[in-house]
């Protein structure tokens, strides 16, 4: 019997691949659990075209993701914050980061995507990694500098 695996099934195959199993298999194992559906044709013919959909959506997020890096890459953002000798009162978050780039580049980037070990505490340059895409990064430099423009 054909099926469409609706998941990834180990040993069988991944989720959209087109199998063949054995029958008992199929109807007592696979459909009853939802990992698997069988292979009509209209499931066929529906399964191409999610696949179709899902790609034209996967280009088109992959577009924009590559247009906003091009927005952001290389750009700094500057950070005004009370601050000691060396070390700032309190921290820039990723929280922080994501809103001024939203602010100031018209870019929306979820924080936790922005890439950082730790808050940062200190004043000067630091560069952070914005991951907007699988596969697709930029590099912003944030900025920190004491409150009164010293």
């Amino acid at each position: 019997m054909d099926v469409i695996l609706k998941q990834d099934v180990a040993g069988l195959g991944v989720r959209g691949d087109v199998v063949t199993v054995k029958d008992g298999y199929a109807r007592n194992y696979l459909i009853p659990k939802g990992l698997a559906v069988p292979a009509t044709k209209s499931a066929v013919r529906e399964h191409k075209h999610m696949a179709e959909a899902q790609a034209k959506k996967e280009d088109r997020l992959l577009g924009e993701a590559r247009r906003s890096a091009d927005k952001i890459d290389g750009k700094t953002i500057v950070f005004r914050a009370k601050a000691g000798p060396d070390r700032i009162f309190g921290s820039v978050t990723a929280l922080d980061i994501a809103e001024k780039i939203k602010s100031t580049f018209g870019v929306s980037v979820d924080k936790r995507k922005v890439l950082l070990s730790e808050n940062l505490k200190e004043l000067g340059q630091h560069k952070v990694e914005i991951q907007l895409y699988p596969g697709v990064k930029a590099e912003v430099i944030v900025d920190i500098q004491p409150e009164g423009g010293e």
